[in-house]
């Protein structure tokens, strides 16, 4: 089975996809958290990581709060998500066969941004699924 995201990756792509949704409000990570279903203790890590890059800023006080450091239709997938490391083994054709997999990965998450991604979580909630 081919490994697309690890559950990291999905667990920033959920704190951000509610930032996104806040943008340009900032959110508490219990808010986030309670909304997204990510661990609390894991989020606070990933919360730091994401800082650190760039890609939040933190704030302090009443208002405070994590935010987006920039509008979410400028923001690239790929930015996001950490790149697959390749397989050292299984000889020429695996090591060739994840190398194009990989700028496939590249090329498709560089076109995208978080906001495309909001759409379609939006998009999604809209839908009413109804059983009889």
């Amino acid at each position: 089975m081919l490994l697309v995201m690890n559950e990291t990756d999905a667990y920033r792509l959920q704190a951000l996809l509610e930032l996104a949704a806040s943008f340009p409000e900032p959110r508490t990570a219990d808010q986030i958290a309670r909304c997204r279903g990510v661990p609390a203790r894991f989020l606070a890590r990933l919360l730091g990581e994401l800082a650190r890059e760039g890609l939040v800023t933190t704030s302090r006080g009443p208002r405070g709060g994590v935010r987006l450091a920039a509008r979410p239709e400028t923001v690239p997938v790929a930015s996001l998500v950490r790149p697959e490391s390749q397989p050292e083994g299984g000889g020429a054709a695996v090591r060739w066969l994840a190398k194009r997999l990989a700028e496939a990965r590249s090329g498709t998450l560089e076109r995208l941004k978080l906001a495309d991604l909001l759409q379609v979580e939006r998009d999604a909630n809209k839908a009413v699924h109804f059983e009889i």
